[in-house]
């Protein structure tokens, strides 16, 4: 029992390892940035029952800290903020509401290749604001907060849940979904040749995993589609892309595959060259508060503190 008085959880190395000094500043100067907008900061329990993010997130039990509650039900550490924070607004009534929170999330995995157990987080969620107003005001606020952060290797990606749906929808097979995620040129030759599709749905597959990047491959794409949501998907890009203040800093992936599965619409990431990790994530999620028994147009984003504070150290370091 004595070696125990030594060690830690591995579960809790990720916390150890952050530059808390680094950590406070970076939530400073957000919590400003957020402040300034109206955003209301949250305090959220950290602890949720087991069956709402199963429900609404469908996460997966080994995921989750689970534990068994006073009342015999299962708990869980959270696992994110959006899902608790849906639920809070539906039971405070309608409107618009802007939320900020600062903290940290717990998914059981292994620790390898960056995969952390105890993620800090900090970020927005904007509720009941209609779908263009509310992508640009969150574009607004990730683009103030990136150029906050005062660092040379930020990079913005755009995707869009919607136009994602509508093509698997017209491939209506979802092997195109491990295509997507695996950005496979010879894999998608090979699920071309195995159906029958149009010589317009053939094209957009041939071309979309090698049109990646600026707002002129977008355009490229889009030359490539006849399809009105699809379109519809891509002409919303074009409008956020028009307001943004990082321009040069944008780029499009239209095989973005959602990494929540409530994403409705626009998907934003975050990248620093000096990270393989995602700094930032977020997205639209209007079809979320329906678990609540509520319809709300609703867009968010968080910063991933972890990998944002090691790679502005390593930006840092590289420039001293």
């Amino acid at each position: 029992m004595d070696e125990f008085k030594y060690l830690i959880p591995e579960e809790s190395a990720d916390a150890t390892s952050l530059n808390a000094e680094l950590l406070r500043n970076i939530e400073g100067k957000l919590r400003n940035i957020f402040n300034h907008h109206n955003y209301q900061e949250l305090m959220l329990p950290a602890f949720e029952y087991a069956d709402l993010y199963q429900t609404v997130r469908n996460e997966d039990e080994e995921s989750m800290f689970l534990f068994v509650g006073s009342e015999g039900k299962r708990i869980t550490l959270r696992t994110d903020f959006t899902v608790p924070i849906a639920r809070l607004y539906n039971a405070s009534g309608n409107g618009i509401k802007r939320y900020s929170y600062f903290g940290a999330v717990y998914r059981s995995q292994q620790r390898h290749k960056g995969r952390h157990t105890e993620l800090y987080q900090s970020g927005i969620e904007l509720m009941g604001l209609e779908g263009r107003k509310g992508d640009q005001e969150c574009l607004r606020i990730i683009e103030e907060t990136m150029l906050s952060l005062n660092m040379k290797s930020l990079k913005l990606e755009l995707g869009s849940a919607s136009f994602y749906h509508r093509l698997l929808e017209l491939a209506d097979d979802q092997r195109l979904i491990s295509i997507l995620k695996k950005k496979s040129v010879s894999d998608m030759e090979q699920f071309i040749a195995s159906h029958s599709y149009s010589d317009d749905l053939n094209h957009l597959l041939s071309q979309l995993l090698v049109s990646f990047g600026t707002i002129d491959e977008l355009k490229t794409i889009k030359s490539y589609v006849s399809d009105k949501r699809l379109l519809a998907s891509i002409e919303e890009l074009e409008e956020l892309y028009e307001i943004s203040a990082m321009k040069s800093q944008m780029i499009f992936d239209l095989a973005m595959v959602p990494t929540q599965s409530y994403y409705t619409g626009v998907m934003f990431k975050g990248y620093s060259s000096y990270s393989p990790y995602l700094i930032l994530s977020g997205g639209r999620y209007d079809h979320l508060l329906s678990y609540f028994d509520s319809h709300t147009p609703s867009v968010g984003f968080s910063y991933h503190m972890n990998t944002l504070t090691k790679a502005v150290i390593k930006e840092r370091e590289d420039h001293d």
